[in-house]
């Protein structure tokens, strides 16, 4: 019997884009082995966070066809996927996707799917604490010079003085896709306060980090019958700086396979104690920076992307998994998590 599934797409997020390139590449890789995996259902979020329902196929491909569809508002919507026997696999990136709403709403509806525990959805998109709590659960694991900056409110100067000298990549704290990253090869109070204003709107708080010259890796995470299945790490050759078009322009970056070797073992241990610290569900990707053989942290993604040319699908074929591996793995970890008792009562004489 197949499993069935409802696809969750799009949402109020300024990574709404990337939801559906990887709806496009999931919804195609579903299709080729739907003897495991039926599509019930698709849920798409549009811009505004109204829902548009579909209850049957042929499923939506273009942007026009996702906006049709029954619309709903996003609070019936949630009580229809509750009410669904269907396992809901999110593809909400961003805000109100991973950081921990999209989460909190699954756990107090009792929406089954994958979207996990939601403190570690809301650290997954806080990348200064993210970073903090690595580092102190980490022996060893460096991060690089940082500072948080709140865009209402902040000294260019202090910030510059306690950064440190040298390049310094400016990026909002609690968005993905390295969306509105920069690099200030040579910074000043001015450049800075330019590159802090252009985030503002989008996030209140603002990353300011030392450039750590390096070779840049990620370690995806794959979670399957009870133990990780080890992927293979990979190494981000760009040139100097992996922003956001870098990420997803072809040809501005080079993402290689790495052999097993000292350093893809300490970056996947170090990747691998996270997640499990964390509780992450199922599957992630790490980030880091090498420099003179010290492992510099940058971020944990909880919902890596899945477009045909992302690193966590390449890391997944590496092993000879699917998406549909993912989806069905995604299911079963769902099931396998212990329920908890929410309800204890007691007295209180004073």
């Amino acid at each position: 019997m197949p499993l069935k599934i409802t696809l969750l797409v799009g949402g109020r997020s300024t990574e709404h884009d990337a939801s559906l390139h990887g709806y496009h590449h999931v919804l195609n890789e579903l299709r080729k082995e739907p003897d495991r995996v039926s599509v019930e259902s698709v849920f798409y979020v549009d811009r505004t966070g109204r829902a548009h329902v579909f209850a049957h196929g042929p499923w939506p491909e273009s942007q026009k066809e996702l906006c049709g569809g029954e619309v709903l508002p996003l609070t019936a919507a949630a009580e229809l996927l509750r009410a669904n026997d269907s396992f809901v696999f999110s593809l909400l990136h961003g805000n109100e996707g991973e950081d921990g709403g999209w989460q909190g709403l699954a756990e107090v509806l009792g929406i089954r799917g994958n979207f996990g525990p939601t403190l570690a959805s809301a650290l997954g998109m806080n990348k200064y604490l993210q970073a903090s709590l690595a580092a102190a659960l980490l022996p060893g694991l460096r991060t690089p010079r940082s500072a948080l900056v709140r865009t209402e409110s902040f000294d260019a100067l202090r910030v510059l003085q306690e950064v440190g000298p040298g390049p310094l990549v400016v990026k909002p704290n609690r968005m993905g896709a390295s969306l509105l990253a920069s690099c200030l090869h040579d910074p000043t109070e001015q450049a800075l306060a330019r590159v802090i204003a252009e985030v503002a709107p989008y996030d209140s708080q603002v990353l300011v980090q030392e450039l750590v010259r390096g070779r840049e890796y990620s370690c995806s995470l794959y979670w399957e019958e009870g133990g990780f299945v080890d992927l293979p790490v990979v190494e981000v050759v760009s040139q100097g700086f992996f922003g956001h078009e870098e990420k997803h322009m072809q040809g501005r970056a080079r993402i290689e396979l790495c052999d097993e070797n000292p350093t893809a073992k300490v970056i996947r241990d170090y990747s691998q104690s996270l997640f499990e610290a964390t509780e992450v569900a199922t599957f992630a990707r790490c980030d880091f920076l090498v420099r003179e053989g010290e492992t510099y942290f940058l971020e944990i993604n909880t919902l890596p992307g899945l477009m045909s040319g992302s690193i966590f699908p390449m890391a997944l074929a590496a092993v000879g998994r699917t998406i549909t591996d993912l989806v069905v793995a995604a299911a079963d970890d769902y099931n396998s998590r212990p329920a908890r008792d929410k309800v204890k009562e007691y007295s209180i004489s004073h």
